[in-house]
């Protein structure tokens, strides 16, 4: 006020409470509410581990945008599977580079703890993954898919069998 500045002498230098400058900087009730949440520039990929072929236990990269389960040959050989080599696809990778599988290997067990189901898995020669599961393994499971913002995931699986 006018008054308080009657006091001052000419020419001094007025500085304010630091704190009472910083609190003021910061955002109140109203301005939180109106701050953005936004993503991470990545998250890890979700594997899971089932049993394959009653032999091994195998990381399987959980893939939603895949048409198709598929499986490295080496790993195929490795859990003794066999595919019938007459039954292949021509995929389009992520990089649109053209491959044609090695083959179909049918009613592929795999148990997800307690919960068996049969996979009809193509086989592919050197992939970045070794087991990828996609669509189908979605579809005959019925699974639920819950995200969390720390980029955990929780997936519940249905028993095709039996409907638990």
């Amino acid at each position: 006020t006018r008054k308080d500045c009657d006091d001052i002498p000419a020419g001094s230098i007025l500085v304010d409470d630091p704190v009472l400058q910083y609190l003021c900087t910061q955002p109140g009730d109203e301005a939180r509410s109106k701050l953005v949440c936004v993503a991470e520039e990545s998250h890890a990929l979700r594997s899971v581990f089932p049993m394959i072929n009653k032999t091994g236990v195998v990381e399987s990269l959980l893939d939603g945008g895949s048409q198709i389960v598929s499986m490295s040959e080496e790993v195929a050989q490795q859990l003794g599977i066999c595919w019938d080599p007459s039954i292949v696809i021509h995929m389009q990778s992520a990089n649109r580079q053209l491959d044609k599988t090695l083959g179909l290997a049918k009613n592929v067990p795999f148990r997800f703890g307690d919960i068996p189901i049969y996979l009809q898995v193509h086989i592919i020669q050197n992939p970045a993954y070794k087991v990828l599961l996609g669509r189908p393994f979605y579809a005959i499971t019925e699974s639920e898919i819950k995200n969390a913002k720390d980029g955990g995931q929780l997936i519940t699986l249905t028993d095709p069998n039996t409907g638990r």
